[in-house]
């Protein structure tokens, strides 16, 4: 397997574990810093992509530019839909998002956590 790194896009296919990931796979970008991903944890903090646009809209969520992360469909990243997933359930590499995006979605997330703090 390649090495994991912040940015990277995977498909996931759920498992009995992780039901609120749906049941069919999807395309979930790697949030986590890559001190952790090139580390022994064997886990991932991932967010989910949706090709809802109309996700778009909500605080926090990232638009991704059509092809971006060499995705088949234009997504939107769903900062809310943040999970802890087992290494060995990432699928197929999709492709990496650049820095600037991925700083993006790191604000997103800091929003969403600030809303918690209130």
């Amino acid at each position: 397997m390649l090495p994991i790194n912040q940015g990277d896009i995977y498909w996931i296919r759920p498992d009995d574990e992780t039901a609120e990931l749906g049941r069919h796979p999807h395309p979930y970008v790697v949030v986590q810093d890559d001190l952790f991903n090139h580390s022994r944890i064997h886990t991932v903090v991932v967010c989910a992509l949706s090709t809802n646009l109309g996700q778009a809209n909500q605080y926090g969520n990232v638009l991704l530019d059509d092809g971006e992360g060499a995705l088949p469909k234009q997504s939107v990243v769903v900062v809310s839909k943040i999970s802890s997933v087992p290494k060995s359930q990432l699928g197929d590499f999709v492709g990496r998002l650049d820095p600037a995006r991925v700083a993006q979605i790191l604000g997103g997330l800091r929003l969403l956590q600030k809303s918690f703090m209130k």
